[in-house]
């Protein structure tokens, strides 16, 4: 720790670096805390006058509401804008009025206590979620909780829509509200307490270029407003009153980056290709249809990882087929005749509770999710099916099946395949032809039985997301023991080589969808592993198309030989340090290097 200027101590943070970028400047703090709501109970002559307060507080909160989803359509798009639908069904939800209602009449609750007494129910259902994406939904709920009470009490809400100069927001938490009314030109960084990757603040932050740090437990008690702070959204770290030698590193770093991302754009259109002339092709991984662009202007071949789960979970209701053929048309035409990679849901149990009648389970990450569940609600999957057929008419689309562990559920999704196909050419519909199947290896069982699988699919796609997680035992998410979930353990390395002998064994391709080729140990690595395709985080093309024209094929596959040999991923990735320093120092700008 340093002193600043101002004589306070400098204190660093970390968390979970959510959208990458530097950023520095001035503390803005979103105040989003709950006012203070009593229990007082009301006089029988002020109960319909306290009913009328409460049918006021709907109608304003539902103005304010709908205004706030037109205001995100026309800056962001519909897909973000669909995030208050949820709201405005949950606002409007006439069982939560009735039960409000009975509790002023009956009980001679006031209309705040009555209406917290309400919400409060469906919220613990939410907080008590193992499930990520639902605990992070559970923040919209509070968000109406909020706004409704605020109009109750008669208090203004407050917010970014009050950011009038740039600054770095900070808060315990973001909610669709919060982030529909900033201006992206005053907002330098979002920093919040808790969320995740899939929070909407990290998302609303990655579409918007905006850099982000999320999870830092109780960074926004510590910073108050105009403190000065440093966001590095590329290692998650979080720097609280700056000493000016750490201000000077990172602006080092910030400037570093700048002209590095400008070298690397310049790459764009070349191809991905090895000095000794070996092809690999790059895709880009999005969540929203909005991410296309960046796809499109940081040179990757169209989408290897189209994630459709985010067009389910902003929502409260399945989308129809219509919906979703609109949805997926629009990604598949603005990119073709580069091809699109769209993997059918991969929720679990406690994530689609809300609208599929599923129950709460221990581990929904070894549950009813991925392909599990969607076989088991066939209606859900063969309308997501037609959908996804139907856009193919408009360019390449592939299709892939997350979390397979055994060969009756790739059987089984094919034959599903085949009656939607025939189905939808009975209908008359112009649907794809020669849609590729493939599916995502992602748990050992897959590994185990890669050979036969093989025969089966098109292609295969390695998730090392989960591979690593299912393999190793370890929680990615858990802190006690994330030392261990390392990309780069050999006994990952082994499986990756199995599964790609596996594919091109029977004359089909197979490439990486996870987080491994973010690293340059990690893409020098699969590149030896012989794998034919890298899909990333759009942002990351440019650095590994430059690592894969800076290396021969046959260097890695030797520096591949050598770490398939080793017994433990320190030793990996000291073998590949050792060979980015002797033998291509010019990648030695992509090993990760804290400024602080």
């Amino acid at each position: 720790m340093g002193e600043t200027g101002a004589g306070k101590k400098e204190i660093i943070f970390n968390g979970i670096p959510a959208s990458p970028g530097i950023s520095f400047g001035e503390v803005f703090v979103v105040n989003i805390e709950e006012l203070p709501i009593t229990d007082e109970k009301i006089h029988a002559d002020r109960v319909e006058d306290e009913i009328k307060l409460f049918q006021s507080a709907l109608k304003a909160t539902e103005m304010e509401l709908t205004k706030l989803h037109s205001r995100l359509q026309d800056e962001m798009g519909e897909e973000h804008a669909k995030i208050f639908d949820s709201h405005l069904l949950i606002l409007t939800d006439e069982v939560m009025a009735k039960e409000t209602l009975d509790l002023i009449r009956k009980k001679h609750l006031n209309a705040s206590f009555a209406f917290s007494t309400v919400i409060d129910k469906t919220l613990t259902i939410f907080e008590d979620m193992k499930d990520e994406y639902l605990k992070e939904r559970a923040e919209d709920i509070r968000d109406i909780k909020r706004r409704l009470i605020r109009n109750l009490l008669g208090q203004k809400v407050e917010g970014l829509a009050n950011l009038r100069k740039k600054a770095i927001v900070v808060a315990r938490s973001l909610t669709p509200s919060d982030t529909a009314a900033f201006k992206k030109k005053y907002v330098l960084a979002f920093v919040t307490d808790i969320g995740g990757s899939t929070s909407h603040a990290a998302i609303i932050a990655r579409s918007q270029g905006i850099p982000a740090v999320v999870g830092l437990e109780d960074f926004s008690r510590h910073a108050k407003p105009y403190d000065q702070v440093i966001v590095d959204g590329f290692t998650g770290q979080v720097v609280l009153h700056p000493a000016s030698e750490t201000v000077k590193l990172y602006k080092r770093a910030q400037v570093k980056f700048r002209e590095m991302e400008r070298q690397l754009l310049k790459l764009k259109d070349y191809p991905a290709v090895t000095l000794d002339g070996h092809t690999i092709e790059l895709s880009g991984n999005i969540e929203i249809a909005d991410e296309v662009e960046d796809v499109i202007s940081h040179g990757a071949k169209g989408v290897g990882l189209f994630r459709t789960e985010y067009f389910f979970i902003v929502r409260d209701t399945l989308p129809s087929e219509d919906e979703q053929y609109k949805y997926y048309s629009s990604v598949v035409k603005r990119l073709a005749p580069d091809p699109v990679i769209v993997r059918t849901l991969d929720i679990g149990g406690d994530k689609i509770a809300k609208w599929a009648g599923g129950e709460k389970e221990d581990n929904p990450f070894m549950g009813w999710r991925g392909i599990r569940f969607t076989l088991s609600r066939k209606d859900i999957f063969r309308t997501q099916l037609r959908a996804i057929y139907r856009a193919a008419a408009h360019g390449r689309v592939r299709i892939m099946f997350p979390m397979i562990s055994v060969m009756d559920e790739v059987r089984m999704a094919r034959s599903i395949c085949a009656e939607v196909t025939e189905d939808l050419k009975r209908e008359r519909y112009k649907i794809g032809e020669n849609v590729e199947i493939g599916i995502m290896i992602e748990t050992p069982s897959a590994v185990a039985i890669a050979d036969r699988l093989g025969r089966e699919v098109d292609f295969f796609s390695i998730g090392t997301n989960d591979l690593i997680q299912y393999a190793l035992a370890v929680d990615r998410g858990n802190r006690r023991i994330s030392y261990l979930y390392d990309a780069l353990n050999p006994s990952i390395l082994l499986m990756i080589r199995d599964t790609v002998a596996a594919a091109h064994k029977n004359g089909i391709w197979v490439g990486v969808c996870g987080e491994m080729p973010a690293s340059v140990h990690g893409a020098l690595v699969l590149i030896g592993l012989g794998l034919d395709e890298f899909s990333a985080i759009s942002y990351l093309i440019p650095e590994i198309k430059k690592i894969i024209r800076s290396v021969t094929y046959d260097e890695t596959r030797s520096l591949v030989r050598k770490a398939l040999n080793t017994a433990t991923a320190g030793e990996v990735r000291q073998l590949v340090n050792d060979f980015i320093y002797y033998k291509r120092p010019e990648l030695r700008e992509f090993i990760p290097e804290s400024p602080s």
